[in-house]
């Protein structure tokens, strides 16, 4: 997976990136078709934002929080992706056996 990070009116800190790119390379386990990430960390005023895009295969997944701590909101993205990532293939999984005999398969 290719992660790209990207910074708005703040400075990336080496710890910051490693930070981001630990966490959403978790994220493999959940799908191993996602092609490349890219990560947006913004501050305005008393909020820090993390917008995070997710290129899987066939679909692209957006995710964006908002909390006093950047830290904070790049775990909270990464466990909304995570659900997103989960439902994802469970619907999948349940669509494609769905008009299909068990004695078929």
């Amino acid at each position: 997976m290719r992660i790209t990070v990207t910074a708005r009116h703040m400075e990336i800190t080496p710890g910051l990136r490693e930070h981001v790119e630990k966490h959403l390379s978790k994220l493999n386990r959940y799908n191993e078709h996602i092609m490349s990430a890219h990560v947006i960390l913004e501050i305005e005023k008393f909020r820090n934002i993390v917008e995070i895009t997710l290129s899987l295969k066939k679909i692209v997944m957006k995710v964006k929080e908002a909390t006093s701590d950047i830290y904070t909101s790049v775990d909270l993205a990464v466990k909304k992706l995570e659900t997103k990532l989960v439902r994802y293939d469970e619907k999948i999984k349940t669509h494609r056996f769905k008009g299909r005999r068990r004695e078929q398969i």
